[in-house]
């Protein structure tokens, strides 16, 4: 029974890991060099096709999803619910900006062009740290 409970911990404690390193690295990696980050994003949101590297990362968000569905139906954890919807809207969201590229696009620009996006990348900052906390106390 023991070993179970440890199986149940892993997989909410990896996942919630797996956003928390998500969501450091990139802000990290925005406030620390923001021109080159953001002028790379630009080039990607003024291509009126969908780049197929921005395909990637909806794929392993909807994999991530299914891997959390899984441990909330078969592995029970409190708090797990935090894991899985937060991955369960990240997937709606993905596969809506997939779906409707040339309008998301459009906001994004106007999102990646403006002087304050800094902000956003705070807040996914204070969000990683949240995850990783929730990881590594509560899981």
């Amino acid at each position: 029974m023991a070993a179970k409970k440890g199986v149940v911990r892993m997989w909410f404690k990896v996942l919630g890991l797996v956003i928390a390193v998500a969501l450091l690295v990139k802000a990290n990696i925005a406030l620390a060099m923001p021109r080159q980050f953001y002028a790379v994003r630009q080039r990607q949101y003024a291509s009126d096709s969908l780049p197929r590297k921005l395909l990637v990362a909806p794929v392993l968000v909807v994999a991530l999803t299914l891997a959390a569905w899984y441990a909330t139906f078969f592995h029970y954890r409190p708090w797990g619910w935090v894991v899985t919807g937060f991955l369960t809207l990240l997937s709606c969201m993905a596969v809506d900006h997939v779906l409707r590229w040339r309008r998301h696009r459009q906001a994004m620009l106007k999102v990646v062009t403006s002087s304050k996006v800094w902000q956003i990348d705070c807040l996914l900052m204070a969000v990683g740290v949240a995850f990783a906390a929730l990881a590594l106390f509560v899981y």
